[in-house]
């Protein structure tokens, strides 16, 4: 069996390339290797357990590589994912997001392989403070990220017509070891660490209260290698599942457990009342359909999840903490900053 993982070198996709690897899967990555994500992009070449073909998603010629391989399946992870900055570059993140999610599952269709394709809990928009987000929620995305993964997700289906099998996966926030300590427009755990490493209190944005669901990396490795091993039942052709940890926490819980893991002692904890264009206020996954199908569900909880995190990626290089500082300041520049930073 040879897995074509697009966006492989990636955060998630290193974690799913190691545990398809030691079952004794043959891996195959199509990566850009663009430098907002990857710091060192030829650490991340190395890091991966089978060829990185540095190519574009969105440019369907790159697919053609591949068409002697003996691809056997499709794992479809490649993708823009900053919220915020994807409502100015929105022009780019509809080429990446919608285009290359179709190029990808072209793909498959010609080789008629099964595809396992990451979208996004940014699909369903604002959650409820209260009720968990099922995979039936009607899609009311508030950024222009959450509206190309939407966009994705239908022009998937169209697009494969139901001849070979598609799971799409929506997670909730993704975080472990791993994960790009220097982009600011991702990953609120990162800047928590790099504050962290210089001793600086941690800057949560509002009033903190609002929720999040955090599932670990490895968490969602395994449910996309249960997917892909895992035949569909339903007539359709396709699947979709929620990926959570299925357990809210605060804003202000996530950063009690990034000070409770730092190996340098505890900071203090500060409050800006900004809100970003696209945040949102509340995210928790039901993932009743993940316990009904058997499928794995999530072995970390969140503290846990963020520990693992914090001390896994002390020792890493990763930004000045003032680039995320920066990054607000280019949001209110562009007029997408509600509040008084």
């Amino acid at each position: 069996m040879t897995v074509l993982i697009t966006g492989g070198a990636g955060f998630i996709g290193q974690h799913l390339a190691a545990r398809l690897s030691e079952r004794g899967v043959a891996v195959t990555a199509l990566d850009t290797l663009d430098e907002q994500v990857h710091s060192d992009p030829e650490a991340s070449k190395r890091r991966f357990p089978g060829e990185v073909v540095v190519a574009d998603v969105a440019d369907p010629a790159s697919f053609a590589h591949f068409d002697d391989a003996g691809i056997t399946a499709v794992v479809h992870l490649a993708a823009e994912t900053g919220t915020s900055q994807s409502m100015y570059e929105q022009e780019h993140y509809r080429r990446v997001n919608v285009g290359g999610t179709v190029n990808a599952v072209e793909a498959a269709h010609r080789w008629g392989v099964p595809i396992v394709a990451l979208s996004s809990r940014a699909v369903y928009g604002e959650g409820d403070p209260v009720k968990a987000t099922t995979e039936d929620t009607p899609h009311r995305p508030l950024s222009v990220y959450g509206e190309t993964k939407s966009e994705g997700e239908t022009a998937a289906i169209e697009a494969l017509r139901g001849e070979v099998p598609l799971t799409i996966i929506r997670p909730q926030n993704v975080i472990g070891p791993g994960q790009a300590l220097h982009n600011p427009y991702t990953g609120v755990l990162s800047a928590f660490l790099a504050k962290l490493k210089a001793h600086e209190p941690l800057t949560v944005y509002g009033t903190g209260e609002q929720t999040r669901d955090f599932v670990h990396v490895k968490d969602l490795a395994a449910l996309i290698d249960w997917a892909l091993f895992t035949p569909i039942a339903d007539e359709s052709n396709v699947r979709i599942l929620n990926c959570g940890s299925g357990v809210r926490i605060t804003l202000n819980d996530l950063a009690r457990f990034a000070v409770a893991a730092s190996p340098d002692g505890p900071v203090e904890i500060t409050h800006i009342e900004v809100k970003r264009a696209g945040d949102i206020d509340h995210a928790l996954a039901d993932i009743t359909r993940l316990k009904e199908l058997g499928a794995p569900v999530p072995q970390w909880q969140p503290a846990d999840a963020v520990r693992d995190f914090i001390q896994a990626s002390w020792n890493d290089e990763g930004a000045d903490p003032s680039v995320w500082d920066k990054a607000l300041d280019e949001l209110a520049e562009r007029g997408l900053l509600e509040g008084d930073k």
